[in-house]
């Protein structure tokens, strides 16, 4: 099972309802730097898929307003169905595998704490 790709609001409001908690990836498939972080949230997520999820901005462009991604990619944090914490990559700089790492980390934290 891989990264599930969402692409109906219908279906993320079902995503994040779900039980557990998600990493939610904003990208594009046309950025170059959506394209080179793909491979480090793919290996992260293929210990635990179900938690790990994406959506194309250019195909819900307004899902993207209503979490106010204007930068990708980015990665959204959902604790129990609600945004918890997020790392937003910088104009022309996009994220790396360490910056998601210890994004990952310390959002388990978050989940431990709870």
């Amino acid at each position: 099972m891989g990264i599930k790709n969402i692409t109906t609001q219908e279906g993320l409001d079902q995503e994040l309802l779900s039980k557990g908690n998600k990493f939610l990836l904003f990208y594009s498939a046309w950025d170059p730097f959506c394209v080179d972080f793909a491979p480090a949230f793919e290996k992260l997520a293929a210990s635990n898929p179900e938690s790990f999820c994406k959506v194309s901005i250019d195909t819900l462009p307004e899902t993207a307003d209503t979490y106010s991604v204007g930068v990708v990619p980015s990665v959204l944090f959902f604790l129990g169905g609600k945004l918890e914490k997020r790392l937003d990559a910088r104009p022309d700089q996009g994220l790396t595998a360490e910056s998601l790492a210890e994004f990952v980390w310390l959002c388990r934290g978050i989940i431990n704490r709870g």
